[in-house]
């Protein structure tokens, strides 16, 4: 319990503000508790008194008064069901949304890091599995230990000889579950990972169908889920099982030492003054005794399950964002010239992706980045929009380092068009007023006009209404970029990022695109990553790239005279993509 109490004390702040329905069960719990302690000593009254005296309108007058107790008993435990619902409820909703909330703010390197099936159990199975640490769960512990006392209390004031015995018990089963906790947490910690990497597996799976289904590769698809998932039911038979083997052994005692007990009763009847009521009240507050000592022993499976649960939580709301808000300078308005200063940058430490570029794009321009791959074009267009920090020099905007202005202003102020594009399961309309809530239908409109998209839109069953299914997948390629371009005709930024927006599309595509893109590029400072030559050659500037160095700067007529690299390119790549009819 020593390194447990960390952990439950760090959830108490989602508890704090539901404290009332923790109160709520707390009292009820307390007021129900006579009626635990008095039930026995009416029977014995009935017993005794009573029966033996053959009295049939006081044992209907106890008989009576017992129903009524047990229907109070039953009001009760309806209304401390209802307030634990409720306090259940509304922590984990809270927790969600905290969890959610940090996720978004987590930066790109940790999502490349972490499988998105792995970050899902924390939001889903870990946050299902906290009752064990809820506080009406102590609550109930904290009454059952009470009420234990109490229980305690009435079988040695009823028999001290019986109930030495029924102590001894309850003390052997608390420390042995003591001693079983440490292996108990363990083994729910190792269960919970294991079933990670089967959501993982199972996440992967479906979101890979086409490719699956293109290669012909179900049969090993499912082998490698059963294998996941057949590590994942080991782990759980051992924890299972271990809960079993000692639920059995608490069983056992449970079960035969009240027999063994209630057997020394007769004896003490037969030789003693001992009373029939009173081995009937005793047995009652025995079995009473042990079922708290049994609830209270069995919250700490629950409760290690949840610690588990706790600590994998914790792991992702311990992870603090690699990007963060250092500033607060907001330029009004910002033009977007922006200039790389002795920009370096490392994903990994000793293994450089760029080395010392310096750059300056004029506001209003368009720099196009071309270079093989991985000469760091896709990096270098990221730290534009602050989705990375370099490890060395400066990125600045207007002459203003990115980490004085407020991030999620300049970020509104920046857009991106990337090579795959991603589209919400929703409405054609939603997709396009994503990152400007305030749009109105006929601004849609409008910017899927310019885009080149309204056509192919009210063509769909439901026009601007149509869902387009997880990642646009009702839509082709062409669509989907032609969707992106307008969403970001509407957010309207000076600055914005294409990253190989036009790659892999037929000529007749790409001419609506590069009309779209003609209007979107328009007196903004645009950073584009292109294979298309006719992106590239209406370039300001061409920056070509090798091994994360600037190898040349120019205009296309510049560098094709020059021969140098990005004339190379340009006879390998670029010749035959811009001129396909060659090849027929």
């Amino acid at each position: 319990m020593r390194h447990a109490w960390p952990l439950i004390k760090r959830f108490w702040p989602w508890v704090r503000p539901h404290q009332r329905y923790v109160w709520m069960v707390t009292a009820l719990l307390v007021l129900s508790t006579p009626l635990s302690l008095v039930s026995p000593l009416i029977v014995r009254r009935v017993v005794d008194d009573a029966v033996l005296r053959s009295s049939p309108d006081e044992v209907l007058f106890w008989g009576v008064v017992l129903v009524g107790m047990t229907a109070v008993a039953i009001v009760f435990g309806l209304a401390i069901g209802y307030g634990t619902t409720l306090l259940h409820t509304k922590v984990l909703r809270d927790l969600r949304v905290q969890l959610y909330q940090h996720m978004q703010r987590l930066s790109l390197g940790y999502y490349h890091d972490k499988e998105t099936g792995w970050l899902m159990s924390r939001q889903t199975d870990d946050v299902d599995s906290l009752d064990g640490v809820m506080a009406d769960a102590f609550a109930r512990a904290l009454i059952d230990v009470i009420r234990g006392v109490g229980f305690a209390a009435m079988i040695l004031y009823i028999e001290w000889r019986m109930a030495a015995g029924g102590l001894f018990l309850a003390a052997i089963i608390f420390g042995f579950q003591y001693l079983i906790s440490g292996r108990m947490r363990r083994l729910s910690k190792a269960a919970r990972e294991h079933w990670t990497a089967v959501s993982s597996t199972l996440h992967q799976g479906l979101s890979g169908h086409a490719l699956v289904l293109g290669t012909a590769s179900e049969g090993r698809e499912a082998l490698r889920f059963v294998k996941t998932l057949h590590t994942s039911v080991r782990a759980n038979v051992k924890r299972d099982v271990f809960s079993l083997i000692t639920n059995h052994v608490f069983g056992l005692v449970g079960g035969v030492a009240p027999t063994i007990i209630v057997l020394g009763g007769v004896y003490l009847i037969v030789t003693s003054d001992f009373t029939v009521g009173g081995l009937f009240a005793f047995f009652m507050y025995l079995t009473q005794l042990f079922g708290a000592v049994g609830r209270v022993v069995g919250m700490n499976p629950r409760l290690q399950r949840s610690l588990a649960s706790l600590e994998r939580i914790y792991e992702v709301l311990d992870t603090e964002p690699e990007i963060v808000s250092t500033g607060s300078t907001r330029i009004a308005p910002l033009s977007g010239g922006i200039r790389f200063d002795q920009v370096c940058f490392e994903y990994l430490p000793g293994r450089p992706v760029l080395h010392g570029i310096d750059l300056e794009v004029a506001p209003g321009k368009m720099v196009a980045l071309v270079g093989p791959s991985g000469a760091g074009k896709s990096t270098l267009a990221g730290l534009v929009g602050r989705y990375y920090d370099p490890t060395a020099g400066r990125v600045l905007v207007d002459g203003i380092d990115l980490h004085e202005l407020d991030l999620r202003w300049y970020r509104q102020h920046v857009g991106l068009v990337p090579q795959e594009i991603f589209l919400f399961d929703r409405s054609v309309a939603h997709n396009i007023a994503y990152g400007s809530p305030g749009a109105t239908p006929d601004q849609i409109r409008v910017a899927a006009e310019a885009a080149n998209a309204r056509a192919f839109i009210e063509g769909m069953p439901e026009g601007f209404e149509t869902v387009i299914g997880e990642r646009g997948v009702k839509l082709s390629g062409g669509q989907r970029q032609r969707l992106a371009i307008a969403r970001e005709l509407l957010r309207d930024p000076p600055i914005l990022i294409l990253d190989e927006a036009t790659s892999s599309l037929d000529s007749g595509t790409e001419a609506l695109i590069q009309e779209a893109l003609g209007t979107l590029l328009a007196e903004r400072t645009s950073i584009v990553i292109a294979h298309r030559l006719s992106t590239v050659i209406r370039a300001d500037q061409i920056v070509v790239l090798d091994d994360g160095r600037t190898a040349e700067t120019g205009t296309h007529a510049e560098l094709m005279g020059n021969g140098g690299l990005y004339a190379q390119l340009y006879r390998s790549q670029f010749r035959d993509l811009a001129e396909p009819s060659r090849r027929d």
